[in-house]
């Protein structure tokens, strides 16, 4: 990335946010953690499986190419048996004030969206399949298909809500707006897919919603492609997995704009949304350990 270049060809200082209102500058952060690290015989690796921390943004930090939030600091140092106060007096020298603005984020909101998504999964799921026999079998059905399928299309809207708000609030943590943006956004697309799939039903000729159809697959493919490119940019934060679910959701957003290959994306959609779950489980995890650390600094 153009940004991690620049900060180490001119090693412009870095500044680390502190809730009682001071600051540390990078390389030296970076410097001190890789030491204590060292010091704890433990690698990387290991450091990710007791604090939780993604490797790329330990890497990161220890390179001093990345701003790390108070609250990462401290599951790392939590992780490494160091207090924060005890590691930073003993830099006093780095120490300059500075106003806090990290916001707050319910680890609850993620949890909860990561339940959601597997019932966004499932129901979405079994509405594809829907979707296939209704097109492929006559366009014909009875009262109780028509009742199921409605009530399956508001319990997939609503749960996608959930989903997307984890991602929201992911985006509020990590400062990632576009994450913010199109998950907004696909809330909004889905709810108004959901109406117009639920009127096509009684549609006397079906065909006259093969237009409203076609730009919808067009809108979510463009929609997909971006939200997969923010998904990417997640993965400072949230690992490996950010950039795989990225890549996938990519590949379904262009599969959605040929509109020929509609079907064909709900195949890379069940692994895409898989991971995506993963990755919220893996941010209530993160948030699980931050209030853990503060929790403990309050006693």
């Amino acid at each position: 990335m153009a940004g991690a270049n620049c900060t180490l060809l001119f090693r412009k200082p870095v500044i680390l946010h502190h809730q009682s209102e001071f600051a540390m500058q990078q390389p030296t952060l970076g410097k001190r953690l890789t030491a204590l690290r060292k010091a704890k015989n433990l690698t990387q690796e290991e450091l990710v499986e007791k604090s939780r921390v993604s490797v790329r943004t330990i890497q990161r930090i220890e390179a001093g190419e990345v701003l790390p939030r108070v609250y990462t600091v401290k599951i790392l140092l939590a992780a490494l048996g160091e207090t924060f106060e005890s590691f930073t007096n003993q830099i006093p020298q780095q120490m300059e004030t500075h106003q806090n603005n990290a916001p707050h984020v319910n680890r609850y909101t993620v949890l909860i969206a990561a339940l959601a998504g597997a019932v966004f999964l499932v129901s979405e799921t079994i509405l594809g399949a829907m979707d296939i026999a209704w097109f492929t079998e006559g366009r014909n059905w009875g009262f109780n298909e028509n009742t199921f399928y409605i009530a399956l299309t508001v319990l997939m809207i609503g749960s996608y809500t959930l989903f997307a708000r984890g991602f929201i609030a992911l985006g509020n943590l990590f400062e990632n707006k576009l994450l913010k943006t199109v998950a907004y956004m696909l809330v909004v697309a889905t709810a108004a897919v959901g109406v117009l799939d639920v009127v096509s039903l009684s549609a006397a000729d079906a065909d006259r919603f093969l237009l409203p159809y076609a730009v919808a697959s067009v809108l979510f493919g463009a929609l997909s492609i971006v939200f997969g490119i923010s998904l990417i940019r997640l993965q400072d934060g949230m690992g490996e997995l950010s950039r795989v679910a990225g890549i996938l959701e990519i590949i379904v957003g262009c599969l959605l704009v040929t509109v020929v290959l509609f079907f064909v994306s709900y195949v890379i959609m069940i692994p895409a949304v898989v991971i995506e779950i993963l990755i919220l489980y893996r941010g209530y995890e993160y948030l699980s350990k931050a209030e853990e650390v503060q929790v403990a600094g309050e006693g």
